[in-house]
């Protein structure tokens, strides 16, 4: 199933893997909970073969200068279909892709100073043009304003 079929939806894993779901009884301790969750994660993640373009693709869109039409030519394919394959393989296209991607690169550094970094430079070093750009998209993605964020990533 094309993962953008399961996009800003809820869905009960025993609707999608049955055995998966017997593995997560509500009666687990907390810890062997997370291990299993993980093992379930990992095993949907693994459940199919990797789309080698879309793969590369992720690879090139980390550098956050990189333009969608670049990457989709770099991998032998039109714009069209790498939004396409990037929709089937990880549920939205390429520039939303991007978006988390330096969401994700924002998230790591706050989390390796612990929350002590200057917000504007951590923003310039996960590539947002500015700090009122990750603002904005931290408040889009996260719902909370960078601050807040790193705050509550810490005391978490």
């Amino acid at each position: 199933m094309p993962l953008s079929e399961l996009l800003d939806q809820r869905v009960v894993l025993a609707d999608l893997r049955c055995g998966d779901a017997r593995r997560l009884p509500g009666t687990l301790d907390p810890d062997t909970a997370l291990a299993r969750t993980l093992d379930v994660a990992a095993s949907l993640v693994a459940g199919g073969p990797a789309d080698p373009e879309v793969t590369w693709a992720v690879s090139l869109l980390r550098n956050p200068r990189a333009r969608a039409e670049d990457v989709a030519a770099e991998v032998g394919l039109s714009l069209r279909q790498l939004r396409r394959r990037c929709h089937a393989a990880v549920g939205y296209g390429p520039k939303t892709l991007q978006r988390v991607l330096r969401f994700r690169r924002f998230i790591s550094r706050i989390d390796a100073d612990r929350g002590a970094g200057d917000l504007a430079a951590v923003a310039a070093q996960a590539g947002y043009a500015d700090q009122a750009h990750l603002t904005r998209e931290c408040g889009q993605l996260a719902g909370l304003t960078p601050a807040a964020l790193a705050r509550q990533r810490v005391s978490g």
